[in-house]
């Protein structure tokens, strides 16, 4: 997970999220029960949740939410202890984070805030696979366009959502039809709350 020799750390990371993006689930399905969680994570905190994702424990899933998120600027190490959310760092790995999420059966709430791009986009091709998730929460500058794709899957095939809520997500005229398709083509009823905060939605997108 160290930046190859001779290779500047902006390349190194396109070209890490680029190789993450190729993946298929079958490159995933065939390591799963093998791959060194420490060697997909940051921290021991990270890699007991991979851990709890992939063994299909119910724990804390059924009840609290599983929050995403890059690393505030806060060296409060007890505090990082006390939290069950997932905080990105340089060595954790998005694409795996994403299957495991996408082939869990318990949890039921995610919350994905203030990721970057090349991030959100791979652990959305993973997340879109799961059918357990009841509430769902994406916010703080997300490009609508960057995740459009997964996320019309995820509200298509989802039988148990309940909720979904977009804050501060980039919104474009493509984006809102993509989305207003996703939810005409769902045949379940389950979903009855669908939020929109501070997007930047165009009259004509509504």
């Amino acid at each position: 997970l160290y930046p190859q020799a001779g290779l500047s750390p902006l390349i190194y990371k396109n070209k890490r999220y680029g190789d993450m993006e190729s993946r298929d689930n079958n490159y995933y399905d065939v390591r799963a029960q093998n791959v060194k969680l420490e060697d997909i994570t940051s921290s021991a905190h990270n890699a007991e949740i991979l851990r709890v994702l992939r063994d299909g424990e119910t724990t804390w899933m059924a009840s609290e939410c599983l929050d995403i998120g890059e690393e505030f600027d806060d060296d409060d190490d007890e505090e990082e202890e006390e939290q069950k959310g997932f905080v990105i760092r340089e060595g954790d790995d998005c694409g795996w984070l994403g299957y495991f999420i996408g082939r869990n059966k318990h949890v039921q709430h995610l919350c994905i805030y203030n990721i970057s791009e090349e991030q959100i986009i791979v652990l959305m091709k993973g997340v879109k696979d799961n059918r357990s998730i009841q509430y769902f929460d994406i916010s703080d500058g997300v490009r609508g366009d960057a995740i459009i794709d997964s996320l019309a899957s995820f509200i298509i095939s989802n039988s148990n959502l309940k909720l979904l809520r977009l804050f501060h997500v980039d919104m474009n005229l493509h984006v809102a039809r993509s989305l207003a398709e996703a939810l005409i083509q769902r045949e379940h009823k389950s979903l009855t709350n669908f939020s929109f905060c501070h997007n930047n939605l165009s009259n004509e997108a509504l």
